[in-house]
């Protein structure tokens, strides 16, 4: 399989966690003893299918750069998107966009981690003809996230947002396998939400799900960042 570019969202204000993990950004707050981007970056690593991981960074962005200039650990090459002003995660993809070459392009939000077969997503993406497959999990209560409607084919049909009591569902669980022609119609250095102005824009094309069945947390908050070092123990040998 030929190796694609990843993009990791990693330049967020992480305003919910000021409290708790301070002087670092999000990206960079401790889980397990380790910087959760390692994390991420290990999992890319351990796909086999990513040639070059691009950061996307904004927010206390040196102390990124700094981390990962010379990280010669892992079996790609690691290069930096900064953002002067931040753009929100669908113009930060905009932006990332230029330093990568790949038809088909990762996307990977920075405080989430969910366990997917990305060999098996590319596999399903490319039978599929699909321009963009997200990885969604069912959840028992999709209040925080909002929910992804699919149809019987696992195609996406609709999003619902966030709201108390939304009940279960399945969730965008933060991991995108598109075609970068889609961003060609997407107008630079603006303001972008992947998940409010962007995904519900790329219906009309083909746009599928990639059902999870592992573990997945997000560090967004408090009370899951503080649960993620537990649950998270033992992934990344």
């Amino acid at each position: 399989m030929e190796k694609i570019d990843a993009i990791i969202l990693a330049g967020g204000l992480g305003t919910r966690l000021k409290g708790t993990v301070s002087g670092l950004p999000k990206a960079l707050a401790p889980v397990g003893g380790k910087p959760f981007l390692d994390i991420l970056l290990r999992f890319l690593d351990r796909s086999g299918i990513v040639g070059k991981a691009i950061l996307a960074v904004g927010y206390m962005s040196d102390k990124i750069v700094e981390r990962y200039r010379d990280a010669g650990s892992f079996g790609f090459e690691i290069v930096f998107s900064v953002e002067k002003e931040l753009l929100g995660t669908g113009g930060a993809v905009k932006l990332a966009l230029m330093n990568s070459e790949s038809e088909n392009v990762l996307v990977l939000n920075g405080d989430s981690y969910v366990e997917a077969d990305l060999g098996e997503m590319a596999a399903a993406h490319a039978e599929r003809r699909a321009s963009l497959t997200m990885v969604v999990k069912e959840v028992e209560d999709a209040s925080r996230y909002g929910r992804v409607r699919m149809d019987s084919c696992l195609r996406v049909v609709s999003f619902e947002e966030k709201r108390p009591g939304l009940g279960g569902g399945y969730i965008n669980a933060g991991i995108y396998l598109l075609r970068r022609s889609l961003f060609d119609g997407v107008e630079g250095g603006k303001v972008l939400s992947m998940e409010r102005d962007l995904l519900p824009a790329f219906l009309d094309d083909a746009v599928y799900g990639f059902v999870s069945r592992g573990r997945f947390i997000d560090i967004g908050i408090p009370e899951t960042y503080f649960q993620a070092g537990e649950y998270l123990k033992g992934i990344d040998p």
